[in-house]
């Protein structure tokens, strides 16, 4: 086995890389991530704010995309639907299909 060294690494800045315990990793990773989440809120609140009023255009606009969305996942329920009705009835003929061939070799054999 190599022996691995417990001082701390020179990286390629010259600077002794520190030791972080897995602790201190978490939760400096879970401050970066809280302050990625702040700022991204604080982005959204100003562009919620500099964005001019919605035109009655543009409310008739998303009111089609909406009726356009919900007719996708209509249809999209619908195929789910049937798929799953169809595997249902192969995984049932399967089933007797091998129950079939159990009994014919029981009986044949």
């Amino acid at each position: 086995m190599a022996e691995q060294s417990t001082t701390p690494r020179h990286d390629d800045g010259g600077q002794p890389s520190e030791f972080v315990s897995r602790q201190q990793y978490r939760q400096q990773q879970a401050a970066a991530a809280k302050a990625a989440k702040q700022q991204e809120a604080q982005r959204r609140r100003a562009a919620a704010e500099n964005e001019p009023e919605a035109d009655p255009a543009d409310e008739a606009t998303m009111r089609r995309h909406d009726w356009a969305a919900d007719v996708k996942e209509q249809d999209q329920e619908e195929k789910t639907q049937r798929l799953k009705k169809r595997l249902n009835i192969a995984i049932v003929a399967l089933i007797a299909a091998i129950i079939v061939v159990y009994l014919i070799l029981f009986y044949v054999g």
